[in-house]
């Protein structure tokens, strides 16, 4: 979970300025090459005072991170493919800022090899599944997915879009986000293998 943000308001404003610092040097210059000592240089302050209100660096590096990355939380439009579109290019149009790829591209790499930046993945990719989840159960009562889907098999299919853009460094553009959510409905409504079970049973 996030730090608790001080109740004394010129702490606050110390933090804000930290993080917004903090994430700017992330996207910048990546991970590995932002320190304590760059952070307290450009924002003016003490390193005293990051520990202050941050027990190590990896916490600072994880609320920055979380400043990018907002939930994701879509409301019923009435149909899956609209609610997975919008879900796809709202989570896509976070990694077209500038800076955005090689700031999770550097936290992957450390986050092998640190829990405290590998929870942060973890809370992201539970966010996008939820989504995706509660977009499924709409679907389903509304009978534009099928109700046997393989809910696991669906969500992974819909969040692989997401890793490709941070494997190859690139976002989809909006067309493509359009095509994707179209072949990923036609897939919700007949399953690969409940289509090809009914046609070894015709």
């Amino acid at each position: 979970m996030p730090e608790t943000p001080p109740d004394n308001s010129e702490d606050a404003a110390t933090r804000n300025r930290i993080l917004t610092v903090t994430l700017r040097q992330l996207e910048d210059n990546g991970y590995a090459s932002v320190t304590t000592e760059s952070i307290a240089g450009e924002a003016r302050i003490s390193k005293a005072t990051i520990y202050r209100l941050w027990p190590s660096k990896q916490r600072l590096v994880v609320d920055a991170a979380r400043l990018r990355f907002g939930p994701v939380e879509v409301r019923d439009l009435g149909s899956f493919e609209k609610e997975i579109r919008w879900i796809l290019e709202h989570r896509l149009a976070d990694y077209r800022e500038a800076g955005t790829l090689q700031l999770v591209a550097s936290l992957v790499g450390a986050a092998t090899t640190d829990a405290t930046l590998k929870a942060v993945f973890e809370e992201w990719i539970d966010q996008l599944s939820d989504s995706i989840h509660r977009a499924i159960e709409r679907g389903v009562a509304r009978g534009d997915v099928h109700a046997d889907v393989h809910t696991f098999a669906l969500e992974s299919l819909i969040a692989g879009v997401v890793a490709r853009t941070v494997v190859t460094q690139t976002s989809f553009a909006s067309a493509t986000v359009d095509e994707l959510a179209v072949l990923i409905a036609c897939a919700a409504r007949e399953p690969a293998g409940l289509a090809k079970r009914g046609r070894e049973a015709s």
